[in-house]
């Protein structure tokens, strides 16, 4: 082994690379952090102008004159496949032309017309064959019940 001239070097020399290691393993405190104030900007100020909805003018709309509805009910079964037709005058009937009436049970077919004067009007079979009978007279707003009878 050789003399030791100097042990302070010595010393020196062999620790200060573990301390200089130790040192840079151990993590440094972070400088205290100063929260800084958020820089508000204040919107210039616009006098408040009221917003005024546009209004329309609303439409006036004439009221339609209310016809009372007159209802003929026929109580009659005229079979699989047949239909009943109504033709007369008044609220749009004519007696050239049918106006069907809808099936509303096993027996009973009904039209529900509006109509402001009376209505003379007679049943038809299929719009081709005509009830026995004088010609139906029923009044505005009223219902008339007719049991008709055909003969072929």
């Amino acid at each position: 082994m050789k003399p030791v001239k100097n042990m302070k070097t010595i010393v020196k020399k062999s620790v200060a690379p573990a301390v200089a290691r130790q040192e840079a393993s151990v993590p440094k405190p972070a400088a205290p952090s100063v929260a800084k104030p958020a820089i508000q900007t204040a919107a210039p100020a616009v006098p408040a102008v009221p917003v005024v909805a546009r209004q329309e003018t609303p439409t006036i709309k004439p009221i339609a004159a209310v016809r009372p509805v007159t209802v003929i009910e026929a109580k009659i079964d005229v079979g699989f496949g047949n239909h009943l037709f109504v033709r007369g005058q008044g609220a749009g009937l004519s007696w050239e032309r049918g106006t069907p009436l809808t099936c509303v049970g096993p027996d009973t077919w009904r039209l529900a017309i509006e109509a402001s004067d009376r209505l003379k009007f007679k049943l038809l079979l299929n719009d081709r064959v005509w009830a026995s009978g004088e010609d139906v007279v029923a009044s505005p707003g009223k219902q008339v019940e007719v049991k008709p009878a055909f003969s072929e």
